[in-house]
């Protein structure tokens, strides 16, 4: 144990890690200022979009009115014709009412009721036109309306915009997450436990601790854990941060308000394939995933150490993996292999999506078993690299 805490102190002591939080931090303190200050006017601004919406749906509906009853008056037609052009003036006429009462209810901030009446539109839509077709638009309705029932039975307030978020709950995966996960933070924190090992060699230490008796091989581990577990604290530091700047000026909002996810793919594009998952659940579950991503990172760092024996090196090795990765992952043909490429599993938002390109609804346990189960590999294979290394001794 107490090697463990004289590792963790010198990491967390390390000038060169101090300064690299310093950054990352600095970078989500601007991110946070920016994002608190520009979501301010966030229900305003979603407001006004619903509204422009709705005017302009409502206008095309008006004008199909006076097309249908232009047609009605003018054109010969037979009985049968003039029927279905009743029943599409009723159908129209039907919307443009409901339409009518959306308007009224953003004009007075109820987005509950406008998104009650849009509930009754999707649903007059597939009366009218059936529920067996699998086009886009009525994948999206349904979802729609599978996302407005859920919020419903939860009793929840619905947020002007499923997609944007403004309370804390909300905002903390669709805007906060994405920010630790991108390819930039990821090099950042590979920078500091992925070179613990390497500096290691760089120092001498390594000849330090054989000389003065310390196991090489139990250090590597203690090296790698600690780093892990330092980083991943400040990351829940952060973290509880950021969601209490965001609670405080928009509200906490609901842990269980449905987070509304998606999947995206090349040939269907993008995808509602979990919407009904809390954000609660998806705030914490990701937060808690980066253990896995920041065990990796500083498990592989070892691996590498091992073999080049500089830390610039392996920094580089790691980067060059990330961000190459960042840019040819969605090539045809990385794509279908990409559920063995556990660069695929760094991002949690994208696995709680149920990704069709990995394992659906099981990527995120198959994602963390993945990653836990190559960091592992990885320690054993640099332990035993070590184990073998002969050092030589001064005459």
């Amino acid at each position: 144990m107490k090697y463990f805490k004289f590792e963790l102190k010198k990491f967390i002591l390390n000038k060169r890690n101090r300064y690299l939080l310093a950054l990352i931090s600095s970078l989500i303190i601007v991110y946070s200022v920016y994002n608190t200050i520009s979501f301010t006017n966030i229900f305003k601004n979603n407001i006004t979009s619903l509204a422009q919406e709705v005017q302009t749906t409502e206008k095309s509906v008006q004008d199909n009115i006076e097309t249908t009853e232009e047609s009605l008056k003018t054109t010969k037609v037979k009985a049968e014709s003039d029927d279905d052009l009743n029943n599409t003036l009723s159908d129209l006429k039907q919307k443009d009412n409901i339409y009518q009462k959306q308007i009224a209810a953003i004009g007075v901030n109820d987005i509950n009721e406008y998104y009650h009446l849009q509930k009754e539109i999707d649903q007059l839509y597939f009366k009218q036109n059936g529920n067996q077709s699998s086009s886009g638009q009525d994948k999206f309705l349904k979802a729609e309306i599978k996302y407005i029932k859920t919020v419903q039975e939860r009793k929840l307030d619905f947020e002007a915009m499923p997609t944007m978020q403004s309370h804390a709950f909300g905002n903390f995966h669709q805007q906060f997450i994405p920010i630790l996960t991108s390819s930039l933070f990821i090099v950042l924190f590979a920078s500091m436990v992925s070179i613990l090992v390497a500096t290691s060699y760089e120092s001498k230490e390594n000849r330090f601790y054989r000389f003065a008796g310390i196991d090489l091989q139990k250090n590597l581990i203690i090296k790698v854990l600690s780093g892990t577990l330092a980083t991943f604290a400040w990351i829940i530091i952060s973290s509880i941060i950021y969601f209490l700047v965001i609670g405080v000026v928009n509200g906490f909002g609901a842990w269980n308000y449905p987070a509304y996810l998606g999947d995206s793919d090349l040939k269907t594009g993008f995808t509602l394939t979990n919407l009904t998952i809390p954000n609660g659940i998806l705030d914490l579950g990701s937060i808690l995933y980066l253990f896995f991503v920041i065990f990796f990172l500083a498990s592989l760092g070892a691996l590498i150490s091992v073999f080049v024996k500089r830390s610039m090196v392996v920094v580089g090795v790691i980067a060059l993996f990330v961000m190459g990765y960042s840019m040819i992952g969605n090539v045809s043909w990385i794509i279908s292999i990409r559920r063995f490429v556990p660069l695929s599993y760094l991002e949690p938002l994208k696995l709680f999506g149920n990704p069709s390109a990995l394992f659906g609804k099981y990527s995120i346990l198959i994602g963390a078993g993945y990653l836990l189960s190559l960091s592992v590999l990885f320690l054993l294979i640099s332990v035993f690299i070590i184990k073998n290394q002969k050092t030589r001794r001064i005459s």
